[in-house]
């Protein structure tokens, strides 16, 4: 990687200067992977804390959850980076705890603890393993306008995500006018940085705003370093923590069912991904990136933590700074590690406060959007693909947005896919797209052909 490419880096004309292969110096890569911790941060940390907290764990017990997951993701990062047999897609992805299983493993541990959630999780991950080679089989089934439809979903929902830690988060700050200016700071530092800055500033744009927003969080007394006190310089891993995993007909039932809307998102993501790198996604990438769902979520469960997905906010950072290296994906996982050994450097992300998350958060989850969306449009959309995308939409967002009222009273299996807009959304617009007659060319589109597809399946 020279220096010339990082000076070009982020140019409208070439937005992704720092490719899927080059290397970059080892600080560069530090600070580069520190902005996909930043991203992902909370996503990792809030799975173990809501499932602790719901099921009644004392803190001690919540930290090992923390600490597990944290580990987890790191390994799981490093093999989605690498490939190893078929396990890995050698792309920049990052993996995190997943959100599906929240319902579940809160159901799971009320009747059965934490040892019966490992156990199920264990299970689910072997079956996601051993379907991963097959999953080029049924390429035909994610066409363009599933991909392109399933990604603009997965940003869609992410949305309402950062605007909620752009308005404070979940504590007494919510909704008060000091979030609002620090989230913008941070919002109008990533942007101004990104348009007008060059060169390596552009390339950290994200961490720069959120260092900023950081520090004008400091400066009106809104950020607690208690949590860095109190926690541990050096903390190694346990297995099987919560003592020898338990297993149940229930609770492998409901976690195979997460388990198959954690794949879909995963396939999403994959494709998410290379549309931001304009790259061709080839069934080795599906079979990489669903083998390493499946035994990292497997891993996570021996380590006492929870499955893993990749992590559609990361997509974002890459649209964002134009860094799409594997390798500095590879030193975020890492870094992630370190962090679970060393828990008192965690801690300094852990005391951020919601709005500067959320001012980077939302202009990288609508850049999840715009991949989405910059897809479908160059495959070119007739009427009926309108239709297919509408509905997909309209109800994976219906789904995803509705509180768990909504399906309080459908068995708890069928709950768990429906309260997931993702899910729900993924399998509307395959089930169209597979049902529904392709209309006649009429020569009439609703947007242009391209000569470029991210959505194109290739052999390798």
């Amino acid at each position: 990687m020279t220096a010339h490419a990082i000076d070009k880096a982020g140019s409208d004309d070439n937005p992704i200067a720092i490719g899927l292969e080059d290397k970059v110096p080892i600080w560069s890569s530090v600070v580069y992977g520190l902005q996909h911790i930043v991203a992902m941060f909370a996503g990792i940390v809030a799975v173990p804390l809501i499932v602790g907290s719901a099921i009644g764990l004392p803190p001690d017990q919540k930290t090992i959850l923390v600490q597990a997951c944290l580990l987890t993701s790191g390994i799981g990062t490093i093999l989605q980076t690498s490939r190893i047999w078929f396990i890995g897609a050698r792309l920049p992805i990052c993996m995190g705890t997943a959100f599906v299983f929240i319902t579940p493993m809160i159901a799971i541990g009320n009747v059965h603890g934490v040892a019966g959630i490992i156990g199920g999780l264990m299970v689910g991950g072997i079956a996601e393993f051993l379907v991963a080679p097959y999953i080029w089989r049924i390429k035909h089934v994610f066409p363009p306008l599933v991909t392109g439809t399933v990604i603009a979903l997965i940003g869609l929902s992410l949305i309402p995500v950062g605007f909620r830690w752009m308005a404070g988060g979940f504590g007494a700050l919510y909704g008060k006018p000091i979030a609002y200016l620090i989230s913008g700071s941070v919002l109008v530092i990533m942007i101004g940085a990104n348009r007008f800055a060059s060169g390596y500033i552009r390339t950290v744009s994200v961490i720069v705003a959120v260092i900023a927003g950081y520090l004008i969080a400091g400066i009106f007394g809104l950020v607690d370093f208690s949590v860095v006190g109190t926690s541990s310089w050096f903390a190694p891993p346990k297995l099987f923590a919560f003592g020898a995993p338990t297993f149940s007909v229930g609770a492998i039932v409901g976690v195979l069912v997460a388990q198959f809307g954690n794949m879909l998102e995963t396939i999403g993501n994959t494709f998410a991904t290379n549309a931001v790198l304009e790259n061709e996604t080839a069934p080795a990438h599906l079979r990489g990136a669903i083998a390493v769902d499946g035994i990292g979520s497997f891993i996570g469960a021996i380590f006492g933590g929870f499955s893993i997905t990749s992590f559609a906010q990361n997509i974002g950072v890459i649209g964002i700074t134009g860094v799409g290296s594997r390798h500095v994906v590879r030193v975020a996982g890492i870094l992630l590690i370190l962090m679970a050994l060393f828990p008192k450097f965690a801690a300094v992300i852990v005391a951020m406060p919601d709005p500067v998350l959320g001012g980077a958060g939302i202009v990288m989850f609508g850049a999840i959007v715009a991949a989405g969306v910059h897809q479908l449009a160059a495959k070119g959309m007739d009427q009926r693909d309108m239709t297919i995308f509408a509905t997909a939409i309209g109800v994976g967002l219906g789904c995803g947005l509705s509180g768990p009222e909504a399906f309080a009273s459908f068995p708890q299996e069928l709950q768990i896919i429906l309260r997931s807009g993702i899910v729900m959304g993924s399998i509307i617009v395959i089930l169209m797209n597979l049902l529904l007659p392709a209309q006649k060319k009429t020569g009439i589109e609703i947007a242009p052909a391209a000569a470029r597809g991210g959505g194109v399946v290739t052999e390798v």
